[in-house]
């Protein structure tokens, strides 16, 4: 059994859950900025101009957490709003030939299940073997319909490369 807990402080919605063994879960959600232009709070990505597409430089201590933070950009930037409504967890298996295509595999699966489900997610944990194969479980929320349409995720310049901070990509998504 869960308590849940919601507070609303100017555009940031906290739910807490606490679980009958006395064991509390936090979501924080903060409201997408009203236009994609505008600077997006994280500092774990961050949007970069580009002429006719969108890109997003992410970067994290290491691959997984990228992943991770790859899919909170891309739902930043298409405005994806998810509900309040309780999540089920899903399970994502894929496999890629390297971490280039393993990056775009993942974000065009999210990509799916947002347009096609309406659903936004929250990623738990990420498990990548040897740069091939992801599992990756996340929850799944309802969600409005995308504000700004992303058509696909590209390849373009794409390259993931180790840095002094971690793990860094720039990822162009065609709109």
């Amino acid at each position: 059994m869960a308590i849940n807990v919601s507070s609303c402080f100017s555009s940031v919605l906290i739910r807490s859950f606490i679980y009958s063994d006395y064991t509390q879960v936090v979501w924080i959600h903060k409201e997408p900025e009203a236009h994609y232009t505008e600077y997006m709070p994280s500092k774990y990505y961050e949007e970069l101009e580009h002429t006719a597409d969108w890109a997003l430089h992410v970067w994290g201590a290491n691959f997984e957490e990228l992943l991770r933070n790859a899919a909170a950009g891309m739902q930043h930037l298409a405005g994806i709003e998810p509900s309040l409504e309780d999540g089920v967890t899903r399970v994502f298996e894929l496999e890629a030939q390297d971490r280039e295509q393993m990056l775009v595999r993942w974000l065009e699966e999210l990509l799916f299940h947002i347009e096609a489900r309406h659903a936004a997610f929250s990623v738990q944990v990420i498990e990548v073997t040897g740069d091939r194969r992801l599992v990756a479980s996340v929850v799944e929320t309802p969600a409005s319909p995308p504000k700004k349409a992303i058509k696909a995720v590209t390849f373009h310049n794409l390259r993931v490369e180790d840095t002094p901070r971690g793990v860094e990509a720039t990822i162009v998504f065609d709109v």
